[in-house]
């Protein structure tokens, strides 16, 4: 009978994860996401003084920051678009600091010897591709959806080449 791997098996180590301040520019954190994106990362980790991350910034967050304001009336409300708004938008926002948007961890996490099935149903059950895994009580690492993808797929592909 095969034998599951569990969370660490296919976590990615706090030290091979994309990292920033809060108090860098998000402008910093998109040039570190941009590089990082080769190795399948979709968001960097925030960290504080000790390297233990305290936030992430994702590619959806990014998109979420330039979402057009809105005029409101008691009537109707339409969004504000002009010719510009986007290059101009993203120019003021990535001067801001990544503490400034960031999403806080999200307080849900794996340790380390946990079945690998136990992370996919907290991935499923709370809409993040993205755990934080403890190890000892401190984040040692971070198990994504790419890497339990690849092991599904791994899993699959045997299968039909039996």
């Amino acid at each position: 009978m095969p034998h599951d791997k569990i969370v660490h098996d296919l976590m990615i180590p706090l030290n091979k994860c994309p990292a920033v301040s809060p108090n860098d520019t998000v402008q910093h954190a998109i040039t570190l996401l941009k590089k990082a994106a080769a190795d399948g990362h979709q968001c960097v980790l925030v960290v504080d003084e000790e390297g233990q991350p305290i936030g992430i910034l994702s590619r959806r967050v990014l998109l979420q920051i330039l979402e057009p304001k809105f005029v409101v009336t008691d009537r109707w409300a339409l969004p504000v678009f002009w010719s510009g708004f986007f290059t101009d938008k993203c120019k003021a926002e990535a001067q801001k600091k990544v503490k400034e948007i960031m999403r806080p961890i999200n307080l849900q996490t794996v340790e380390a010897d946990d079945p690998i099935i136990k992370a996919v149903h907290m991935m499923v059950d709370n809409h993040v591709g993205l755990l934080p895994v403890l190890k000892e009580g401190k984040v040692a690492g971070v198990l994504r959806l790419h890497e339990i993808f690849q092991e599904i797929a791994g899993l699959v592909t045997d299968l039909y080449e039996k």
